[in-house]
């Protein structure tokens, strides 16, 4: 009888090691699975990407409300921003006349109107610009808090061209926005 208590017991014992075993194979299982979704599934990758785009748009766009707010190149209102514009234009200073338009979204300015200026100023056309400007007329039906635009009539009283200033808010200076 001691020999079926001694192989009873050791039965009972490998039992309880087997159901332990078991027990702690599926809490493993369970953990490596919930660990393998959090950190390395195809949603927490996805989670991740989303959350270091919209840290990046948030990143931007404080560097452009930064560069928006230190931006000192404009005026008080509308006129005076086409004031000082023309004036950098009198000098033929290309690159003082570009930083009284809009900033780029990285609070840089466009290159294109660098550009499109160098080239009006190389083909002697500053002054005809000159002239555009300071024949335009505030046009009141398009005038708001945040929003101005000047037009140049021809001879028929029909607009020829248009300028767009913008106030920004940040500064709470006026730039150009379109020319």
């Amino acid at each position: 009888m001691t020999e079926f208590n001694q192989n009873n017991k050791k039965f009972k014992s490998k039992y309880w090691k087997f159901v332990a075993g078991f027990f702690i194979l599926i809490f493993l299982a369970i953990a490596g699975y919930a660990v393998w979704n959090k950190y390395f599934g195809s949603e927490a990758r996805a989670i991740r990407a989303k959350q270091k785009q919209i840290q990046f748009t948030l990143d931007a766009q404080k560097k452009y409300e930064e560069a928006m707010k230190n931006d000192t190149y404009g005026g008080k209102t509308p006129e005076e921003t086409l004031q000082m514009f023309t004036g950098a234009l009198k000098k033929g200073d290309i690159d003082l006349a570009s930083k009284y338009f809009v900033l780029r979204e990285d609070g840089s300015v466009d290159p294109k109107w660098v550009e499109g200026l160098g080239k009006e100023k190389t083909d002697g056309r500053l002054q005809q610009i000159i002239g555009i400007i300071q024949r335009s007329k505030s046009d009141s039906a398009q005038l708001t808090d945040y929003s101005a635009w000047f037009t140049v009539d021809d001879n028929s009283g029909m607009a020829e061209y248009t300028i767009i200033l913008n106030l920004d808010k940040q500064s709470g200076i006026w730039k150009i926005e379109s020319l």
